[in-house]
């Protein structure tokens, strides 16, 4: 395979002017860019090339990292959010003694070393935000003798002119992450106007912009040392000189033996910080507290306490909406949680009365996706249990990051508010079709639909006890129009349960989220023609599919008709349905109507579904024909008396 040509530059003036240290550094990196030449990735070979002395400098000099223990908490974290840049992350891998070049490509969850997976660009710098954001939190929870590290990104140009890149960004210079500085280069050859403008924008962000000649190595030690002492975030951008000389390579030994592996000076570093960070922990008054955040468990009381505070916090309140009660679940879950962070977008401050129930801690204005980005980095830091508020309309631009999320399988806790088409008189001023659709079919993200303020709290628990992946809990801002009683079979804590009804049955209705309410009213309709019905709510479909089989029939019935309500697109509906069973929602896009005309165009009406079930058995034969008769048209005030 052809290799890609690359000017060297000249490292310094004269090899006798080097210090020691120094002179370390440029033989490692001379090891380094020999690795990088039976790197695969050869088509990026001068990319990877200019960044190798940087890299190398930060790891020898800088970087606190003990290959023997290479996921300690304080440790710096190197994010290599670029597979193109991977080679550069084996190879000081590799000279550090923790990986051997030879090996398979590294892999997120297979090496420590590696702190996130590659994604689309922008991703890796707002995940960065979000471990330092973990390790600001955690610093002034358990002091700086404790938890003191940084966060270095190694990113490409086209990775700081995204849009999510930029919000992070703008997040890191307002949160003040002085702990947080990006390594990144132009593409040789590339128009350097580009890279220059996003320089700019990180400059009018609040960071700190340095310029160096990725060829000097004196440059890159002052530019390194400039970045422990800033009070901004930084951002070093690694240029190479307009003219550059070529380097006549000088020789020296070979650093495989003395100055690799454990005797590399970054292996022989961080086992000295290692062991004295130990000793502060073991004489630390906290150091319980802190381990069991890092570990990521729970305490032992922590489901009964807050069972309690919420019970009690909720008793003031009727007929609370689903979002007044995760709000109110989520302050109580505070008090008892610690490490519970929250980000909150502007967009998620609801334009009802349960305004005053969102008290932003980290306010992120209209930045949802960089904000999603950083959810991701906290999660992937340790310690913090990250959670974001928005609202259900933006759920599409913080998609890309919630995938990486679902694809790393970090647990993360979004609490989407504004679910459903019954938002105002005036109707949703946006059409939610198909994502509730589209996030069921996310893997290992797990969707929450309450009905009511007890399932909401219930979705809460079982958010919190789901380890797969993030969750998501959608709300509505309207209070149900029914109170629901104590659940027949089963607990909305296993996904779906039987809400009213019995196993003696013709027909399932399924539900989710406020149409729960016009399943109950169907319900009542069809008992006045003789067929029985059972209503079941479905707030969760990944925990329910989890279920043991025999509780799943027993809850959804067999030889019934099952009917899927829900005013959201049917999609994926068809493996809780069966052959027989239909489905009663939307789709097409609505109309800017009041809500009960929407939902009366798409026939998501207890008189038109109570019309469709008897078609439906009467065309079946399940029920006897006498008992089949036309309902009595009724409004719809007269549909939902009190049950």
């Amino acid at each position: 395979m052809a290799q890609a040509t690359f000017t060297e530059h000249t490292f310094a003036p004269s090899a006798a002017a080097l210090s020691a240290q120094d002179t370390v550094v440029l033989r490692l990196c001379a090891a380094a860019r020999l690795l990088l030449g039976r790197a695969r990735n050869s088509t990026h070979l001068a990319l990877l090339q200019t960044l190798c002395l940087p890299v190398t400098a930060l790891w020898c000099r800088v970087l606190r990292f003990d290959p023997a223990h290479p996921d300690w908490p304080d440790r710096d974290r190197f994010v290599v959010p670029s597979a193109t840049l991977y080679p550069l992350l084996q190879g000081m891998l590799h000279l550090s003694g923790t990986y051997a070049f030879s090996e398979s490509p590294l892999e997120y969850g297979v090496h420590p070393g590696v702190e996130t997976a590659p994604g689309p660009a922008g991703q890796g710098i707002a995940a960065a935000a979000g471990m330092a954001l973990a390790e600001h939190l955690l610093a002034k929870r358990y002091g700086r003798s404790l938890v003191n590290h940084r966060t270095w990104v190694l990113a490409r140009d086209g990775d700081l002119a995204t849009g999510v890149a930029m919000e992070a960004a703008q997040l890191a210079g307002r949160f003040g992450l002085t702990q947080l500085a990006v390594l990144v280069t132009p593409t040789p050859g590339a128009d350097r106007t580009e890279f220059a403008n996003s320089l700019a924008r990180f400059s009018a962000s609040g960071w700190s912009i340095r310029k160096v000649d990725a060829s000097q190595l004196s440059a890159i030690n002052g530019a390194l040392a400039a970045t422990l002492r800033a009070k901004k975030p930084t951002l070093i951008a690694c240029m190479l000189p307009e003219s550059p000389q070529t380097f006549r390579p000088q020789p020296c030994l070979s650093p495989e033996e003395e100055l690799t592996g454990p005797w590399s000076p970054t292996a022989r570093r961080g086992a000295t910080t290692y062991r004295s960070w130990l000793k502060r922990l073991a004489r630390h008054r906290q150091r319980t507290a802190f381990e069991r955040e890092t570990a990521n468990t729970l305490p032992s009381l922590l489901m009964e306490d807050w069972s309690r505070l919420c019970r009690r916090a909720m008793q003031p309140t009727h007929q609370a909406s689903t979002q007044q009660a995760a709000i109110t679940s989520l302050h109580t879950l505070a008090a008892l949680l610690p490490e519970l962070t929250v980000l909150t977008a502007t967009s998620a401050l609801p334009r009802t009365s349960t305004a005053a129930h969102i008290q932003p801690d980290w306010p992120c204005n209209i930045q949802e996706h960089g904000m999603a980005g950083m959810l991701n980095g906290m999660s992937l830091h340790g310690g913090i249990l990250p959670c974001g508020i928005a609202s259900m309309i933006t759920v599409d631009r913080m998609r890309a990051a919630l995938r990486m999320a679902a694809l790393m399988r970090q647990k993360i806790i979004y609490l989407l508010t504004d679910d459903g088409l019954a938002l105002s008189h005036d109707g949703a001023s946006w059409q939610p079709v198909e994502q509730l659709a589209s996030l069921r079919a996310m893997p290992h993200l797990a969707v929450f639909r309450p009905a009511n303020a007890q399932e909401a709290f219930a979705c809460w628990e079982a958010a919190i006890r789901w380890q797969s992946g993030p969750a998501v809990i959608m709300l509505c801002p309207n209070p149900p129009e029914h109170s629901y009683a104590v659940p027949m079979q089963g607990s909305a804590a296993r996904g779906g349960y039987i809400l009213h009804g019995s196993n003696t049955r013709h027909v399932t209705l399924m539900a989710s989220g406020p149409e729960v309410s016009i399943a109950l009213e169907t319900q009542q309709l069809l008992r006045q023609h003789g067929v029985q019905a059972a209503v079941v709510s479905i707030p969760c479909w990944e925990v329910f599919s989890n279920q043991p089989e025999a509780y799943k029939t027993a809850i959804l019935g067999t030889d019934v008709l099952r009917v899927g309500i829900e005013a959201a697109s049917g999609f994926g509906w068809e493996r809780w349905l069966g052959s027989q069973g239909f489905f009663v929602g939307m789709d097409d896009f609505g109309v800017s109507a009041p809500a009960n005309a929407v939902y009366e165009r798409f026939g998501i009406t207890a008189g038109a579904i109570c019309t469709r079930v008897l078609k439906h058995l009467r065309a079946s034969g399940a029920v006897e024909e006498r008992f089949l008769q036309a309902p009595s048209p009724t409004s719809r005030q007269q549909e939902r008396e009190p049950l």
